[in-house]
């Protein structure tokens, strides 16, 4: 379907713009400017200049298109459509719902179709999303477009380039419309600012709309509709995003002067007649204070006559009317006052004018006095504040800020969160009337402080105005993450801002105290500015200041006043398990803005300490204020306070040495068991003593426990804490966070348990669960698992397996006193104890499942967003690390645990699940959870889902669960169930899809949210995958196949039917997706995308379950031709990230991953063709079955297409000849010595054994701390030595772990490839000389590699053999005698190659080349070329005695490896090595050449086969009995090497030499009745036994006949001592004797072999004449031989 592209062009834009604007935040000079130069040559600002002109504006419906609509015929996108009522119904509904042409509705609807996979949701919700994405789009490029012109502009100012400009002027002319024909006063095309100013007023009226709509739905019932809710929810969010842009574009217009005064006169009429604060109207708030400094200030493009008349109408006095907002007028007037007063300062314009300036300064500090009575401040600090909400706001700041907010009411509940732009932009203009105040109108401001203090004095009932108190609360949120604001603060103290400081601490009220250190903590946001603050409260150089100033020891002696003051009662230190909750009045300061200002002080302690070196250092040696902190603590005191007092000492070790951190552990123990309690306490010495140490910190965590802001605030603290402090956070994490002997004194096990079972198992396990609060729920949640994580990532694992498995003295390496301790005491142990708690893992399930319209509105920042990924982190290090708690922790642990606690608040784990997976599968959704976080915007919680999804699905325990149910019953997967319950898999796999159809950054590569989703997603369904390949598993489902218990099918009409499927998603990464970049050069991220989806494809294609799908499939797509026309089949000299893939350098450069990932792709390239060529073959497909051996041939027949050449599987050009290229030898290791490094060797995926480098640095930092631990002096220069020897040792493990990976690889590339090569051999369906000339051709493909690997790479030789014996068993020697001269060549020249090929293997089996499994190899190819020459008939004379002579040459040295693995290989081996000496002896026959035979006699060859016969009964028995084939085949070839040998004249001779009738004698093997020795019942088992009769009776006549008569009196022996067994055996040959006629066919023929050998032997020996002779005379006359 055609498509306009006008969305996608506006996103693929969008991210232009959005890389740049980052670009030029962190390379603004070089990089950024280069983009910025480059901008407007970008062709999609041409394709969508019309777009930017237009604005917003959209058709309305009208009568032709409804009517063309309805009559079911359309014209879009130049095709015309028939639309059925259906399809009709929704495009009128959305037409209705956007009031929109319905030609356009039907654009939408039809666009929507792909929408609804990816999104989900309905058409019609698809339709108008996809319209209010075009305008979001729409507006925010317009956004990014103004901003990189105001940044071009900077840049132009600061430097004159050519390069730059170029943007303005697009901007102009098709954004600001300045350069527009028509521009002035033409009706068609108006100005910029009020095209704006009534877009923004028709979102106002379209939103009035939908909440009539809303009313009269539910009047009608209709409100509570899931559809109607979304589709309403989903319309007014985009509007109120759209208004928001268009205000922030408004500023940026106006702030390039295309406004006119005019347009100022409009907006304010628009804006005082604004009835309701709402979102609209704070969005107008910025566009009111830009249009002020154009035309108000001395800083804007007006003049003071301009001004003088504007102000006259913005100071008149507003007529009454009940449904304006009063407060929003008088801002506006206090706003233009404040910056209008700066024409009338010193040299400014207005002083020079003939006006009396004193009276107008009188009369607009009335006026300005009088918008203060109106509330203009109490509007300007609930705008900002609401603006800057954030659920991050501290409890105490928000409890001033609504004290002070008096007039303005707060939103409506459903205001959605202020974008980060309109606060940028609200700030800015609030910055600018904070300084234009502060030195315009320093009189009026005295004023206020003055008539505060005259308030105060006078009556402490009356109504006070707090208005400077808001002014700085207006200046806290203005300043407040904006670091750079600040400087005006701080750079020039003589300045006005530096004097307001000065003025405004000195002399101040209570209330004014709270709100300035609310201040003074935005105006310190970096280190810089924060030092300055330090100095500032510590009062250096400021003698004039006053006693009453804001100094730290104005500070120091408040706090220290209130712990008196709260303490002078001992029942404020009475600690109870029953303490009231609430604070006594007479406790505390009567004032009501005391509490405010202690939380001010506090907190601003907090800020400065986190942001300060030198503040927290000055804090940090207060130990008086540490006392007093602690006593706070240890108060009773309002939860807020010990809050804000926890965050103090939190800030004291932010950033911290170990003695630091170890002495506030101390502290705080100290607190939690009593000593900061008050002395002044009425409990007695002995009442306190009977107490057990425990009583005061339960009394504490009792207190705690129902005030979450105090709960958070102390698990915070915990997490600081426990953090390892700066100096040993590094890679051995060797060190408690906490003094060993923590809590010795007080408990039965020291360690900081307490806290964690409080923190774990009471505040997130049971408490979170009871605060009905969402956000504080959310948070402390989120502290608790912070807390848990920071525990478990403490813990280094890898100490216990370097104890055990090297030689390094672990207890002495580490900073802890022992490996023990360091496992006993860290709090790792307890927090994996409750892990496997019910009620933890209940808190945890409940953490990550959330509501899904919550997880997409939250920020990324937000409680819920972190808190949902904390606890996958959780669970996924938990995972990791479960192993070794179990197998080697807990063990350990576990003796010493304390017996079941009595106390709620520090409960003791139950250990329900005996896995942590056991507590994860308590609630399937988990699984449909961690899918739908995968589209939702937040790059960090995706691919933390993704990675514990990869974890869970490749758990054996998991799979197993999933799998679980009756064995004699199939039953599907749970998880399968689960995620198809609620269709949920339908929206996971859309997301998925979603995130695949994203186009990657070229710009942050494989940096970018994009890439890293994609690589998660491949890697989660190729682990799920991996762990369960047989059976159906979630990954098939959301791959798109339809899963059963135990198959998969495609679901008819379903997303896989449709082609729409996540499956079909992954193929454009194979089949179209480019490797290399603009210069030609391979790119490793790209080419790791590529091989994580091949591998995915392979296990589809490889396994039963889903193979004749996905092969079918693919064979849809072409994409074996793909595969070849990108040249996977043959190794191409590409460059890699810039490098040539040549020396050992190159595979320490990252480059070298993607060349190691691209020589794995090659691999299942290659397996893939095979396996697609096996599957053709039997599917009887001739047609299809050919053109792939054309392709494999080099030519790729397209239909209707030229022939395209590809390269040929022939040209096969494999890597391991690379191999000697990259070798390098070890670095010399002169002061490391040689390490055990085996506990860092690991698998990968492929299971190539590789180096960890991490334990590899653990190991070395090790082996440092032990030596310097045992006293040994290490000079400077050593030092350096050691370090640089420790980064050659790991370049070279990175370098090996890399080129292990290309041996693997590489063999796997050949292995594959000669396995095509076999198939090809196998199924092709060449004849006669074609045939030969395809093995020919293989042959030379192959023996090039052959010979270089024969003897020195075995593994490679391997895979070439095999295929060499393949081509050889195939080829017919018997039709190689053709006379045509052609077909003549070719056979000559296939006996030249092989003869090669013979010349190779004999070579390689002289040199004992490889194991036996290759040397077996090599024996069979040389059998079948020496049997395939002794079998034919003529014309190989020649070859033969070739071939004898290369034989001869390589002498008994080749004879002796034969002779060897004869007799001392494995059975396979055996028999190879037995056929091929029996061919041997049988081309030495045939030649009359008793070479071979004399060889093996002179290696005692013949002796020891002779004498193997011993056995050969017992032997034979057994190998029946086991089946065993090779063993089998070994007895077989045994003795039929026996039968050749002894066929030759020679060979009889040895044989009969080496006692053959004396080993048979001894084997019992002719001794006994056949009958007798095996079960005569046995007819298969009989029939094996006269087989071995007959192999042997053989060779014993062989033996004879060839030696004539010399051994005819052995021959002679052995028929009168097995007389009986002859005379039996001839008897059944001739059917004489009982059960004749029941003997088995088979046997039958056995027997008869056997009796006709006895008479050979019988006939050769006489035997019958000499039993008619003189026995006597005989016996006289026979040598004794064998004595």
């Amino acid at each position: 379907m055609a498509d306009d592209g006008s969305l996608e062009a506006l996103q693929a834009l969008h991210r232009d713009l959005r890389t740049i604007v980052e670009t030029l935040e962190i390379d603004r000079e070089s990089q950024g400017r280069l983009l910025l130069s480059q901008l407007p040559q970008n062709p999609l600002l041409e394709v969508l200049a019309d777009k930017f002109k237009g604005l917003l504006e959209k058709p309305g419906r009208r009568k032709e298109s409804r009517d063309a609509v309805l009559s079911g015929k359309v014209t879009i996108f130049d095709e015309e459509y028939s639309l059925n009522k259906d399809f009709q119904e929704l495009v009128l509904e959305v037409a209705d719902g956007l009031d929109l042409d319905e030609i356009e509705a039907a654009k939408l609807a039809l666009l929507a179709e792909d929408d609804e996979i990816i999104l989900g949701r309905p058409r019609k919700e698809c339709a108008i999303i996809r319209f209010h994405q075009q305008r979001n789009f729409l507006l925010n490029c317009m956004l990014l477009l103004l901003q990189l012109s105001k940044e071009e502009d900077e840049l132009l100012r600061e430097d004159d380039g050519d390069d730059l400009g170029n943007l303005s002027q697009y901007v102009s002319e098709n954004i600001l419309r300045e350069n527009l024909p028509g521009i002035t006063n033409t009706p068609s095309q108006p100005k910029f600012v009020p095209t704006c100013t009534a877009t923004m007023h028709d979102i106002r009226v379209w939103l009035q709309r939908l909440s009539e709509q809303v009313t009269s739905a539910t009047v009608l019932g209709r409100a509570t509709e899931a559809q109607f809710q979304e589709t309403v929810e989903l319309t007014f969010v985009s509007l109120i995003q759209q208004h928001e842009l268009l205000s922030v574009i408004l500023c940026y217009a106006i702030e390039k002067n295309v406004a006119v005064e005019g347009d100022f006169i409009d907006f304010l009429r628009v804006l005082k007649q604004a009835t309701r604060y709402d979102s609209c109207t704070v969005h107008l708030i910025p566009v009111l204070g830009t249009f002020i400094t154009i035309f108000g200030s001395t800083e804007g493009s007006g003049n003071v006559e301009q001004a003088r008349k504007l102000n006259r109408l913005i100071c008149q006095q507003p007529e009454e009317d009940t449904r304006t907002i009063p407060f929003l007028n008088a801002a506006i007037r206090a706003w233009w006052i404040a910056e209008y007063s700066g024409w009338y300062m010193e040299d400014a314009a207005g002083s020079g004018l003939d006006i009396d300036i004193d009276e107008e300064d009188k009369e607009r500090s009335k006026q300005f006095a009088e918008a203060l009575k109106d509330g203009a401040f109490d509007f300007m600090l609930a705008v900002v504040a609401d603006v800057k909400a954030s659920e991050w706001e501290d409890a105490a700041r928000k409890s001033l800020r609504q004290w002070l907010r008096k007039r303005t009411p707060a939103l409506p509940a459903d205001t959605i969160p202020f974008s980060e732009p309109l606060q940028a932009r609200l700030t800015e203009k609030l910055e600018t009337f904070v300084d234009a105040f502060i030195s315009n109108m320093p009189d009026v401001l005295r004023r206020l402080k003055i008539e505060e203090d005259e308030q105060r004095q006078t009556s402490q009932a009356q109504e006070q105005d707090y208005d400077l108190e808001r002014f700085l609360l207006i200046i806290a949120y203005s300043f407040e993450n904006r670091p750079d604001a600040a400087d005006g603060f701080w750079s020039d103290p003589e300045n006005n801002l530096a004097g307001f400081l000065q003025w405004a601490s000195r002399r101040a009220t209570t209330p004014v105290q709270a709100a300035f250190c609310e201040m003074l903590q935005s105006l310190s946001e970096t280190s810089s500015y924060a030092d300055a603050a330090h100095k500032f409260l510590l009062d250096e150089g400021h003698q004039i200041r006053k006693p009453l100033t804001i100094t730290w020891t104005h500070i120091f002696s408040e706090l220290d006043y209130f712990v008196n003051k709260i303490r002078e009662n001992p029942a404020a230190t009475q600690v109870s398990l029953h303490r009231a909750g609430k604070v006594n009045i007479d406790q505390a300061e009567t004032e009501p803005e005391f509490a405010a200002m202690l939380e001010s002080y506090l907190r601003l302690m907090a800020k400065l300490g986190t942001q300060s070196e030198d503040a927290r250092h000055y804090l940090f040696s207060q130990r008086r204020l540490l006392e007093v902190l602690f006593q706070i603590i240890s108060s009773q005191v309002a939860p807020r306070i010990r809050a804000c007092t926890f965050k103090a000492l939190s800030s004291l070790v932010s950033q911290k040495t170990e003695a630091d951190n170890h002495f506030m552990w101390k502290c705080l123990e100290d607190c939690l068991a009593g000593h900061f309690f008050s002395p002044a306490s009425s409990r007695a010495p002995a009442s306190a003593s009977s107490q057990p140490p425990s009583f005061y910190m339960e009394g504490l965590f009792q207190e705690m426990s129902p005030h979450v802001d105090d709960a958070i605030a102390f698990i915070q603290f915990l997490v600081t804490l426990t953090s390892l402090p700066a100096d040993n956070s590094g890679l051995l994490k060797d060190v408690l966070p906490y003094p060993e002997d923590l809590g010795a004194s007080n408990r039965m096990r020291p360690g900081i348990e307490p806290y964690i079972d409080f923190s774990l198992g009471h505040m997130f396990s049971v408490r979170a669960h009871d605060v009905s609060e969402v956000v504080q729920q959310r948070m402390l949640r989120l502290r608790c698992l912070d807390f848990a994580f920071t525990c478990v990532s403490n813990f280094n694992e890898d100490l216990i397996v370097f104890s055990n498995e090297t030689n390094i003295n672990v207890d002495s390496a580490i900073q802890s006193t022992n490996l023990e301790s360091y496992v006993t005491l860290h709090p790792f142990a307890r927090v994996m104890e409750w892990m496997f708690d019910s009620r933890f893992m209940k808190g945890i399930l409940d953490t990550i499942h959330q509501d899904s319209a919550d997880v997409q509105k939250a920020a990324p920042d937000s409680p819920l967003i972190l808190s949902v990924l904390r606890a996958v982190e959780l669970v996924s290090k938990a995972l990791d690390l479960q192993a070794t708690y179990v197998d080697l922790v807990r063990p350990i642990v576990k003796p010493q645990t304390r017996s079941q606690s009595r106390s709620p608040y520090i409960p003791t784990s139950n250990g329900a699940f005996s896995s942590i997976e056991d507590g994860l599968m308590t609630n399937m959704a988990l699984m449909s959870d961690l899918g739908s976080y995968c589209g939702i915007g937040h790059p960090d919680l995706t691919l933390a889902s993704l990675k514990l999804l990869e974890k869970i699905s490749a758990s054996p325990r998991v799979v197993s669960a999933w799998q679980s149910g009756s064995p004699r019953q199939s039953h599907r997967n749970k998880a399968i169930m689960a995620l198809e319950e609620r269709n949920d898999a339908t929206t996971i796999a859309g997301s998925f899809i979603a995130e695949f159809k994203a186009p990657l950054d070229p710009y942050k590569k494989d940096e970018s949210h994009e890439y890293q989703i994609k690589i998660y997603i491949l890697d989660f369904l190729y682990s799920c995958l991996q762990a369960s390949p047989d059976r159906p598993t979630i990954a098939h489902l959301l791959l798109g196949f339809r899963c059963e218990a135990n198959s998969l099918e495609i679901e008819p009409g379903g997303l896989f039917d449709q082609r729409s499927s996540l499956f079909h998603s992954l193929l454009p990464f194979v089949l179209e997706f480019p490797l290399t970049n603009e210069e030609g050069h391979m790119v490793k991220w790209l080419i790791s995308l590529k091989y994580k989806v091949m591998r995915i494809l392979r296990i589809l294609w490889s396994s039963p379950l889903s193979a004749s799908i996905v092969l079918d499939e693919l064979r849809e797509n072409d994409f074996l031709f793909h595969i070849l026309m990108q040249g996977l089949v043959a190794q191409q000299n590409f460059i890699w990230d810039g490098h040539e893939a040549l020396g050992p350098d190159f595979l320490t450069y990252p480059a070298a991953e993607g060349y190691i990932d691209y020589l794995s792709v090659r691999a299942m390239a290659l397996d893939y063709v095979t396996r697609e060529l096996c599957s053709v073959s039997h599917g009887h497909t001739p047609a299809l079955k050919r053109r792939i051996f054309d392709a494999l041939g080099g030519q790729i027949k397209v239909e209707g297409l030229d022939v395209i050449s590809v390269p040929s599987v022939f040209e096969f050009q494999d890597s391991l000849p690379q191999e000697s290229l990259f070798a390098t030898p070890l670095p010399e290791l002169n002061i490391i010595g040689e390490l055990d490094l085996s506990p860092c060797l690991e698998e990968d995926d492929d299971l190539n054994r590789v180096y960890n480098l991490d334990k590899v640095e653990e190991i070395l930092l090790l082996k440092r701390n032990e030596a310097r631990n045992a006293g040994q002096l290490v000079l400077q220069q050593d030092v350096a030595a050691v370090e640089t020897e420790q980064e050659s040792l790991l370049l070279y493990l990175r370098y090996l772990n890399r080129f292990t990976k290309v041996k693997s690889y590489s063999l796997r590339v050949l292995a594959s490839w000669t396995r095509l090569l076999m198939v090809m051999t196998d199924c092709n369906d060449f004849k006669g000389t074609n045939k030969v000339s395809f093995i020919l051709q293989t042959l030379q493909a192959t023996l090039p590699n052959l010979e270089i690997y024969g003897s020195e790479h075995p593994s490679a030789a391997l895979e070439l053999a095999k295929l060499a014996k393949v081509l050889l068993f195939e080829l017919d020697f018997a039709t190689m005698t053709s006379t045509d001269k052609q077909s003549r060549a070719v056979e000559n020249l296939i006996s030249d190659k092989l003869f090669q090929l013979l010349q190779i293997c004999l070579s390689a089996i002289a040199k004992w080349a490889g194991n036996q499994e290759l040397r077996a190899v090599y024996y069979s190819i040389c059998y079948r070329h020496l049997a395939g020459l002794v079998d034919q008939d003529q014309g190989v004379s020649s070859s033969l005695r070739k071939t004898m002579k290369t034989i001869q040459a390589f002498g008994e040295k080749l004879l002796n490896v034969v002779c060897d693995d004869a007799f001392g290989g494995d059975a396979a081996c055996q028999s190879a090595a037995l056929i091929l000496l029996g061919t041997l002896v049988q081309l030495g026959k045939q030649e009359n050449d008793n070479f071979v035979v004399e060889a093996l006699n002179r290696l005692n060859f013949i002796g020891i086969l002779v004498d193997s016969l011993r056995g050969v009964l017992a032997e034979w028995e057994a190998a029946n009995q086991t089946g065993d084939p090779d063993q089998q085949n070994y007895l077989n070839a045994k003795l039929a090497l026996l039968l050749q040998v002894c066929q030759t004249r020679v060979g009889a001779k040895n044989v009969l030499h080496a006692n053959l009738f004396r080993a048979i004698e001894q084997s019992g093997l002719f001794s006994v009745d056949p009958e007798l020795q095996v079960d005569s019942s046995d007819s298969r088992a009989l029939e094996r036994h006269y087989t071995l009769l007959v192999k042997v009776a053989r060779i014993i006549g062989a033996a004879i006949v060839s030696r004539g008569s010399h051994n005819v009196l052995q021959g002679r022996r052995f028929l009168t001592e097995h007389r009986m067994l002859v005379m039996h055996v001839l008897k059944r040959s001739a059917g004489i004797g009982a059960g004749v006629g029941k003997t088995d066919a088979i046997l039958s023929e056995r027997i008869s072999e056997l009796a006709e050998a006895f008479m050979v032997l019988i006939t050769a020996t006489g035997f019958i004449e000499f039993e008619g002779g003189d026995l006597n005379e005989e016996r006289r006359s026979a040598p004794i031989l064998f004595h």
